[in-house]
């Protein structure tokens, strides 16, 4: 089976979020399923630092129905796997510092890269059975394959609905869409150019990255304005969890101040105090240490742990956040959590950055993890974190509720359950409270501790249900 993978992201060449993560791990496991798999995406600005490419850059011509463009195509390998990346350098829309900035013509780099992408097929001798596309920037290559004659088979992943690629009617000319065509009414949703919408109307199978995520889009609260169009393809959207690499991940393989493991986590509370130390906090192994790695978007919750965290340091606790964000949602975010940080300077440390290493350290460095999320189509983060013994808090919602249990005999976190999509403070410091009186029992928590480490989230058990999903949109296509 080929399939052609194709993302704006892709991880460690360019990494915006969780997107860039699955699209840099997953084509992995599929080549070790036997799977031909090529990667397509942008070549960014800073992709340059990330690898050494081949020094030739073939041509490629892009032909729109009312323009032509001359790109170049640059080709590398995904982790020395012989997994190769192909790279659209075009940098009139991909030399700009922000992959997803709002720009005047913030539609046409995603029109022109779904059109590279047909272009670059026959140019490379690349045939697909299946063309697997992710989230909005890809949304209207499924549409172009779809209204070919003999168009290949497309897999639409649903990362995140909340981001759609939402753009005015007038842009169709800008994007070279005649708006009397077939094209135009694939893309058109609710007055607006859609390019999540045209991509579920067209893609010929449709996933998301979890089970619960999949049903919960189709409901109003979660639907993001197209539940309706998702429950009229529900015939064709599946959920399949994503994963992450413990090879990566994983504080026996670190660099760490002590490795550890679910057969001896005694590491952890060396690694605990490092972090203490490294943060200005007290050093005290009695006090939990809760973290928060994340961005800083109203996705997140994050206003609403910050409205608890007085209370929560009373406990008494300590906390951590390291995350970044852009637009005044985040600047707002920063603003609170700095000045708790001045009220509390022993207690609360924020982090205002993101810092790969540092984020490290935190994952295995505190006792718990919150994840508020108002909606979680998967999480990673609560994975990483579990692979660290830092037992989750989280909202049971999506991802969050397919990877994390407080049942009795099998817990690995704690969860509080609020309305759809508003997380109530008092749910989550109840959560906070239930996990901080468990820490106060020395032997429960460290059972906890263990059976968080002991789960496995691996893309060796998600990739063959990939596979499964490719060979049905081929039948389907068919």
């Amino acid at each position: 089976m080929k399939v052609l993978f194709v993302s704006a992201e892709v991880a460690p060449f360019h990494k915006v979020g969780g997107l860039g993560d699955v699209a840099g791990t997953l084509p992995l496991e599929l080549a070790r399923l036997g799977v031909d798999v090529s990667v397509v995406m942008p070549l960014h600005r800073d992709c340059h630092q990330h690898l050494h490419m081949d020094r030739a850059a073939l041509p490629l011509r892009v032909d729109a129905p009312s323009e032509v463009r001359h790109a170049r195509v640059r080709r590398a390998e995904l982790g020395g796997s012989g997994v190769p990346v192909y790279f659209i350098e075009y940098d009139q829309f991909f030399g700009r510092p922000k992959v997803y900035g709002h720009y005047p013509d913030a539609p046409q780099p995603w029109a022109f890269f779904a059109r590279a992408v047909l272009a670059l097929m026959p140019v490379l001798g690349l045939y697909p059975d299946v063309v697997h596309c992710h989230d909005w920037a890809t949304g209207l290559l499924p549409v172009f394959e779809y209204l070919r004659p003999n168009g290949r088979p497309t897999v639409y992943t649903i990362h995140n609905l909340g981001y759609q690629g939402r753009f005015p009617l007038r842009d169709a000319s800008a994007i070279c869409i005649d708006p009397g065509s077939d094209a135009m009414r694939m893309i058109e949703c609710c007055a607006t150019i859609n390019f999540m919408a045209a991509a579920i109307k067209s893609a010929t199978v449709i996933n998301t990255v979890s089970e619960r995520y999949a049903q919960e889009i189709q409901t109003a609260p979660f639907g993001m304005g197209l539940d309706w169009l998702l429950r009229y393809r529900s015939e064709d959207i599946y959920g399949i969890l994503n994963g992450i690499s413990y090879d990566e991940w994983h504080p026996a393989n670190e660099d760490l101040v002590a490795a550890y493991s679910a057969a001896d986590p005694s590491g952890k509370r060396r690694c605990k105090a490092a972090l203490q130390r490294e943060l200005g906090l007290p050093i005290r192994p009695d006090v939990p240490l809760l973290a928060v790695v994340s961005r800083l978007a109203p996705q997140k919750g994050l206003d609403v742990l910050a409205e608890v965290l007085p209370e929560v340091i009373e406990l008494p606790a300590q906390f951590v956040l390291l995350g970044d964000g852009e637009g005044d949602p985040a600047d707002t975010l920063k603003r609170r959590y700095v000045a708790l940080q001045s009220r509390y300077p022993r207690n609360v440390v924020a982090m205002v950055r993101f810092d790969l290493d540092v984020a490290r350290r935190v994952y295995a460095g505190a006792d718990m993890f919150v994840m508020p999320s108002r909606y979680e189509p998967c999480g990673l983060g609560q994975m990483i974190a579990m692979a660290h013994g830092t037992v989750p808090i989280v909202n049971a919602t999506g991802g969050l509720a397919d990877t994390v249990s407080e049942a009795a005999e099998e817990q690995t976190g704690f969860l509080f359950t609020s309305p759809p999509k508003e997380p109530q403070p008092a749910a989550v410091l109840a959560a906070i409270k239930r996990a901080v009186e468990a820490y106060a029992d020395a032997d429960g928590w460290e059972a906890i501790v263990r059976r968080a480490m002991s789960r496995r989230f691996t893309w060796e058990r998600s990739a063959p249900k990939y596979v499964e999903l490719y060979e049905r949109a081929i039948e389907h296509r068919g």
